[in-house]
């Protein structure tokens, strides 16, 4: 990997403050993305989780897993999800990345992408738990799918397609003022898996 083969995307969060998102579009070799897509699909203990709309359970439209210390759990949406351990594939990332950032993470929501019907809404990563002003980093391997930001007043909206291989970091304050979303995609038959290290205390 190249540590400075990477982009810089400023994002205004209010007319007096800017953030950013760094973007390494190849941050792993291609041979490298396709290992980690393989093992990920394979051996993670995929969730298939349902949220409760106007009294009805409808199934998430993607398998999702939750790492970190055992003991702990994360809830979003009504959905907890206890902590499993970092596998070994997975902690060399996760150090990996805290190399490349700089920052520190010990969580990681994992999403599996089995086709282009699965995707996310939009939602900001803004739990208590992950503090004021969390930094997201978020590494995609598989079909190249396109990660949308939106802006939660002016309504701007950011398209950034995410690559095999590539690495974001969405910088402090953004979550507090961008949504962003995966959307579904039509007759695309490939898959995805996502990454998304946070810090918890």
């Amino acid at each position: 990997m190249d540590l400075f083969d990477h982009q810089t995307i400023p994002l205004q969060l209010t007319p007096e403050r800017q953030s950013s998102i760094t973007f390494w579009p190849n941050w792993l070799s291609a041979t490298d993305a396709d290992k980690l897509l393989d093992t990920a699909i394979s051996a993670v203990d995929w969730r298939a989780d349902s949220i409760k709309i106007v009294g009805k359970q409808i199934p998430l439209p993607r398998l999702q897993q939750w790492f970190g210390e055992p003991g702990t759990s994360y809830t979003y949406s009504n959905i907890c999800l206890p902590a499993v351990s970092f596998p070994d594939f997975l902690e060399r990332q996760r150090l990996a990345i805290e190399q490349q950032t700089g920052a520190a993470f010990n969580r990681a929501l994992v999403n599996y992408y089995r086709d282009g019907s699965d995707s996310v809404d939009w939602h900001a990563d803004d739990e208590p738990e992950l503090g004021p002003e969390p930094l997201i980093a978020s590494l995609s391997v598989g079909v190249e799918r396109v990660f949308q930001l939106r802006h939660t007043l002016t309504k701007q909206r950011i398209s950034i397609p995410l690559p095999h291989g590539s690495l974001l970091l969405m910088g402090a304050g953004v979550q507090s003022y961008w949504h962003h979303r995966i959307a579904k995609v039509k007759e695309l038959n490939q898959p995805r898996v996502n990454f998304t290290f946070r810090y918890m205390n």
